[in-house]
């Protein structure tokens, strides 16, 4: 079998589109060797995340020939189309680019995902407008669209006027850098490297308006225990410097509170062990759904803003809050008790079975070969 995506984004780009391309083709690759699995973009740039990818032998990454003038043309037209007919293509997935509209008409196998089927994240109304208009065109086009969770499933349903056994939920998978062990004496080694407090929550996000940075600090702050301190991992923002330290004043948070520009990838496993909890006050987000299957992973307490699509991924392995003082409470009665605090984790533990790659891996190959098969029977 050989499948092909519609990877601009997921090789060129670093957001949720990319990450769960990332995750899905490694997963992939992973559990089922034998396959290959192409990825066109019309961007041919050298990067960090396109030369991992070329660690798995059976990835393979094409570009438009070089005396294509139009390359853009090329992936949202027919050249893609030919181009992966070429290539011996059997199954294309498109993840939030779209869908050729070459591909329409044809009785080629296709798939679509979107982790994101509003496009909230856009950077305006046009781009927002834009790629709604897109993905209606590729549901139209695709034999199977795939969500990330029910809410998501149910959004597309109603949005895009998509049948409902043309829509299924695909849930994402944690990354393979969660499992790793880490030495006892690693923990100190990393207060240090990163000047971390002794007792903190970690919160891992861009620290920008959108993540209720400002609710997270007011929970750490109404914690019985006011030796606890919270850690922000992100990039420093006009936000950031504008709204959070100054809150961090006004609360007399101030001196509980640290911000972290960068932690090393190979690090953030051990950083979540170290954290009393991992907070996630927004979940409405795929990359706040990717966090809770991480962290919960990776072995922390986590701690998020209570919504379906937060219950769905994190099930009876995390604290779900609506008011901060009751989110505060919870986790103080957890950090007291030995004995919640273990059945918490064991029970984070256990949830995460359900998101690993071989699991993801077994439900999309699933899909592809059920199209494969009633494309087969419908051409005879």
């Amino acid at each position: 079998m050989v499948v092909g995506y519609g990877g601009r984004k997921i090789i060129m780009k670093n957001d949720d589109t990319s990450y769960y391309g990332r995750i899905l083709i490694k997963a992939l690759a992973k559990n089922y060797p034998d396959n290959y699995y192409i990825l066109y973009s019309p961007e041919n740039e050298s990067n960090k995340r396109l030369t991992a990818l070329f660690n798995e032998d059976s990835v393979r990454v094409k570009f438009p020939r070089s005396h294509i003038h139009n390359k853009n043309g090329w992936y949202t037209k027919n050249g893609i189309v030919r181009s992966a007919k070429g290539h011996g293509v059997n199954t294309f997935h498109g993840i939030d680019d779209g869908i050729a509209s070459g591909f329409s008409g044809s009785n080629f196998p296709t798939v679509f995902t979107m982790t994101d089927p509003l496009y909230r994240n856009a950077s305006g109304w046009v781009e927002r407008m834009l790629m709604q208009r897109r993905a209606r065109k590729a549901c139209k086009i695709a034999k199977r669209i795939i969500a990330l969770n029910e809410v998501d499933r149910q959004t597309i349903i109603d949005h895009y006027h998509v049948k409902p056994d043309d829509v299924e939920v695909v849930h994402p998978c944690f990354f393979d850098g969660c499992d790793e062990s880490v030495p006892d004496n690693m923990f100190e080694i990393l207060r240090e490297k990163y000047h971390l407090p002794e007792r903190f929550v970690l919160y891992k996000g861009r620290l920008d308006k959108n993540d209720n940075l400002t609710e997270a600090m007011q929970l750490v702050h109404a914690l019985r225990n006011n030796k606890i301190s919270i850690v922000m991992l992100g990039y420093r923002t006009n936000h950031f410097d504008r709204v959070i330290k100054e809150e961090a004043h006004n609360i007399h948070m101030f001196h509980r509170f640290k911000q972290v520009d960068k932690i090393h990838l190979a690090d953030l496993t051990a950083v979540c062990k170290m954290a009393k909890a991992v907070i996630i006050p927004n979940t409405d987000r795929a990359r706040d759904l990717y966090k809770i299957i991480n962290a919960q992973r990776s072995g922390a307490i986590v701690i998020c803003k209570d919504s379906a699509k937060a219950r769905e991924i994190g099930g009876d392995g995390a604290i779900y809050y609506d008011d901060i003082h009751q989110g505060a409470d919870m986790l103080s009665d957890v950090l007291e008790d030995e004995n919640k605090k273990a059945a918490l984790l064991e029970a984070a533990r256990a949830n995460t079975e359900r998101f690993t790659a071989k699991v993801l891996a077994d439900h999309m190959i699933h899909i592809y070969r059920s199209i494969l098969t009633h494309r087969r029977l419908y051409q005879q």
